[in-house]
């Protein structure tokens, strides 16, 4: 099955049919790449994975396989889902560590070197390490959390 996120935006109508008491959708694509030839009617219907093609009054209806067609949507639905709420975790993320460096380049700049002992700037040299490391490891944990977290969901 084959879905994209965003190729054109198509308007879909719904339409109650009583014959079968059921909403009935219907997407529409120019057919004017069909005539031309640019897409031809057995393509899609390979690529949505449909039973059979008909024409009718100005239409073209697509049987779908329903399980194979809901299945695969539901799977693609869940990815984006995944994929952006992963990229909101990971701007998240880095905007924390962003803040974090930020608050010891201020650090850094404040730092009067001219009234401290040698002693005094070793320590606070050393403080500054133990920052970063602390930033790393949070960075490692979280970038481990969200392995873990995806690796459950793919499940």
């Amino acid at each position: 099955m084959v879905f994209a996120q965003k190729v054109k935006n198509y308007k879909v109508s719904s339409k109650f049919v009583k014959s079968i008491g059921n909403d009935v959708l219907s997407l529409g694509f120019p057919v004017s790449e069909v005539e031309k030839g640019a897409l031809s009617l057995e393509f899609i219907s390979e690529k949505i994975n449909s039973v059979s093609v008909e024409e009718k009054e100005n239409n073209i209806v697509f049987l779908l396989r329903d399980e194979h067609l809901k299945n695969g949507y539901q799977d693609w639905i869940r990815s984006i889902e995944l994929t952006n709420m992963n990229k909101l975790e990971e701007s998240h993320a880095d905007y924390k560590r962003t803040l974090n460096y930020e608050r010891i380049i201020s650090e850094i700049k404040k730092y009067d070197l001219a009234n401290t002992t040698p002693m005094q700037s070793f320590g606070f040299i050393q403080q500054l390490k133990e920052n970063v490391a602390q930033i790393e490891e949070e960075s490692l944990k979280e970038e481990s959390e969200k392995v873990n977290k995806s690796n459950f969901q793919t499940f």
